[in-house]
């Protein structure tokens, strides 16, 4: 039995002060090479995710290597609190910094003790099964898994997610959910959040900390490691707006109940004064009259070649009325990605296609994953020198961001008038 294990009699939150047993737990953490939070105590920022790159015990101190470096002006003696997992158990401590090492590498001396830890550091707001928060993220780039699930709760520290799917990010196929996927202190070096209150979007860097079983679901937990400053304010207001919510300041509106009034006439409501008229518009152009369009962007959406792969159907007329509809006039279509190669030879005297619109249907089978899907289309867009490519399906999987590069990106099927549908392309033209 290691001293670390032994230690556990103590109760929950006892120190460890035996300076043997505390050297040893730090050679736990390094040898296993595991991430972990490091936050400067007593204050409200963001923890550095870190790793023990050396532990020179000889000196009285160990040198960590952090995600992104300390303020320059951090002086020496500054106390930080690591929190970390050695083999199954929990543990923080106070360490102060003696100084930069080398890049994103600093000297900490040795702490005195170690507290047992399970505590949370931040409020969590729920997130009840019907709203509408989801969470993708990947352990690692690719070979590495992604997940994805709907929103527990989250605070400013972490969040807790539902995994309902697990996948390979090479090939895209699902494996089983398992808990034993997730050890604690793994990184998430990319999540992403939809649709928070007043957040549509919010990605940044974690790590795990738990996965537990609740009935047949599996749920993990995650510590936030890293948000851009405007990330971290936006999630800051954005639970701030929950709280309001929650203690009844700003109750949700139910399901099925009209939207409030436009923010500006609910401002005059709420102020007193009378609302301004609305501005005199032009009459509406009839549905099928295109908007007003800039004389370079008309050149560029003229001059573009576009390829259309797709199965002959309804479908495939509508996307290709929806382009000659925008000016999108040099427009050619295959029914299926064998096809597309003679389009893409470099030798032809034409020019090679700018944009090739591919259906997502064309690579799928069965119940496959979308992912799966996509890495096949990527495959052989690869075979034809990657040109710039916007995969169509019928509702886009939130799981394709985690894969979506620069020449890429992934559309639902054109409703409407298509005039936002058309901009992703002019986009993807211009970038």
């Amino acid at each position: 039995m290691t001293r670390s294990r032994a230690a556990r009699t103590d109760g929950r939150g006892a120190p460890l002060e035996d300076p043997q047993a505390v050297r040893e737990v730090l050679r736990l953490l390094f040898e296993a090479e595991t991430e972990f939070l490091l936050k400067v105590e007593g204050t409200a920022t963001l923890p550095y995710a870190a790793w023990v790159q050396s532990l020179p015990l000889e000196e009285g101190k160990l040198v960590l290597k952090l995600v992104r470096p300390l303020p320059h002006e951090m002086p020496a003696g500054a106390q930080f609190r690591m929190t970390f997992a050695a083999e199954d158990q929990r543990y923080e401590g106070i360490v102060a910094l003696v100084g930069r090492e080398a890049y994103l590498q600093y000297g900490f001396q040795l702490p005195s003790s170690l507290f047992l830890s399970d505590r949370r550091r931040h409020r969590r707001f729920p997130f009840r099964p019907r709203e509408s928060a989801y969470v993708i993220a990947q352990d690692a780039g690719i070979p590495g898994l992604g997940l994805a699930g709907p929103l527990v709760n989250i605070g400013l520290g972490g969040m807790a997610v539902r995994v309902d799917r697990v996948l390979r990010m090479d090939d895209g196929v699902r494996i089983p959910v398992n808990a034993g996927l997730f050890d604690r202190g793994k990184g998430l070096p990319r999540f992403r959040i939809q649709d928070l209150p007043r957040l549509p979007l919010l990605e940044g860097r974690g790590m795990t900390t738990h996965a537990t079983w609740l009935g047949s679901e599996l749920v993990l937990g995650a510590a936030f490691t890293e948000l851009l400053p405007a990330e971290e304010a936006a999630l800051t207001e954005c639970l701030a707006f929950r709280e309001k919510m929650f203690r009844g300041g700003a109750a949700a509106r139910p399901e099925g109940e009209p939207r409030p009034a436009r923010a500006g006439r609910a401002r005059a409501d709420e102020a007193g004064e009378e609302a301004p008229a609305p501005e005199e518009t032009a009459p509406e152009a009839p549905d099928d009259a295109p908007a007003e369009v800039p004389v370079l962007l008309r050149l560029q959406r003229r001059s573009a070649r576009v390829v259309l792969v797709m199965a002959e159907g309804p479908v495939r007329a509508g996307v290709q009325e929806t382009l000659r509809r925008h000016g999108y006039h040099r427009q050619e279509a295959v029914a299926d990605l064998a096809r597309l190669a003679p389009l893409c030879d470099p030798f032809q005297r034409r020019a090679r296609p700018a944009l090739v619109l591919a259906d997502l249907a064309l690579a799928r089978s069965g119940d496959a994953e979308p992912l799966a899907a996509v890495r096949i289309i990527e495959s052989r867009m690869a075979e034809l020198g990657n040109p710039r490519t916007v995969v169509l399906c019928e509702e886009v999987d939130p799981t394709l961001s985690l894969v979506q590069g620069p020449r890429t990106r992934f559309l639902p099927y054109p409703e409407g008038d298509g005039s936002r549908w058309v901009e992703t392309l002019d986009g993807m033209l211009g970038g």
